[in-house]
């Protein structure tokens, strides 16, 4: 029979390892849920005129496969949305309304000049199994197929993190935090807020250290008339876009005055009784201001090798007419030139 002075040692013993081993579990969690990961916001795109805008940072063998089944309506954001599970069982967040199409070329035209953005895939008709009564977007849907639907993945290796401010981030004075701001200008993005930028958390494929991307998830609010709330602004509207300037000319300090201004006005006055909503609009638009010329050079030069085919494929991936296409097309291409000129 073993002393008891052996019997409580053993079990001190036992505490203690079992102590350590806790703790050293608890440190492990721990640096794995802080494991560093790259910051990255743009990265070169190599030979830029052989990029592809029929499908961007997607693929034919990625997009989304029939048949699809209702998950679920989202009622968040401005335009309606509901999510369906595809034949492969991924899982898509469906937009319905204008900013189906102008997301669809958005995304694309961002990425092919070096930046990240979210898979988007735009179908004409959707046949969705299941597909309840919307309570938004009623006009888009016939019975069980949706018309003129932007899909977008939810991919597993792709973790959705915190958002990211304009004026507080990693690449602060950088020629590609500016060439991403010009970006928007050129796209009329009045909705440039940063609620839509998200951080996504990835893991490269084969191993290595995961990145984190700087995101903008939502551009649908583009190719239309940029103007805060109280002034005219518009999305997937050629006759607004071509009505905008663009490139107005150079500051004193040396940046770029642009035909851009977001903040409220008229009526939208009225939102300054709303502090948060009101400081979060002019804080917006001042974000986009004071691009040095030469950062705006930069990513005009980039834009500068797309070829106006490439361009109509980002208008083809989105189902628009052969007329509203072309004058979008000669129209970005004269403000690519703007920019080049500066």
């Amino acid at each position: 029979m073993r002393s008891p002075v052996k019997i409580i040692s053993a079990v001190l013993l036992l505490t203690v390892f079992s102590l350590c081993h806790e703790q050293l579990a608890f440190a492990q969690k721990a640096r794995k849920r802080q494991s560093p990961r790259t910051p990255v916001l743009w990265r070169d795109p190599g030979d830029i005129s052989s990029r592809d805008l029929r499908y961007g940072p997607g693929s034919e063998s990625l997009a989304p496969a029939e048949p699809f089944t209702f998950i679920g309506e989202v009622k968040s954001g401005e335009s309606p949305k509901f999510d369906v599970k595809d034949a492969r069982g991924v899982v898509w967040r469906v937009k319905l309304g204008e900013e189906a199409q102008t997301e669809t070329v958005a995304t694309r035209l961002v990425w092919s000049v070096g930046y990240f953005v979210e898979e988007a895939y735009y179908l004409e008709q959707a046949g969705i199994d299941g597909l309840r009564r919307l309570s938004r977007g009623r006009e888009f849907v016939e019975g069980q197929t949706a018309r003129g639907a932007r899909f977008e993945p939810r991919r597993k290796s792709v973790k959705r993190g915190p958002e990211w401010d304009w004026d507080k981030n990693p690449f602060k004075e950088t020629r590609e935090l500016s060439g991403l701001k010009v970006l928007m200008i050129l796209l009329n993005n009045y909705d440039a807020r940063k609620e839509n930028n998200r951080i996504f958390y990835v893991s490269p494929p084969g191993g290595g250290r995961a990145e984190a991307q700087y995101v903008i998830t939502d551009l649908g609010a583009t190719l239309g008339k940029s103007g805060g709330l109280g002034r005219k602004r518009t999305k997937n509207n050629l006759e607004d876009f071509l009505s905008t300037r663009f490139v107005m000319g150079v500051e004193d300090d040396g940046s770029v005055k642009f035909d851009y201004d977001t903040r409220p006005n008229k009526l939208g006055m009225f939102t300054v009784l709303y502090p948060p909503y009101y400081r979060g609009e002019v804080k917006k638009e001042k974000s986009m201001r004071g691009i040095p010329v030469e950062h705006a050079r930069w990513i005009g030069s980039l834009l500068s090798q797309l070829t106006d085919d490439q361009l109509r494929d980002a208008f083809n991936a989105a189902g628009y007419e052969e007329a509203t296409r072309e004058g979008y097309v000669r129209t970005l291409r004269e403000r690519i030139n703007q920019l080049t000129s500066l």
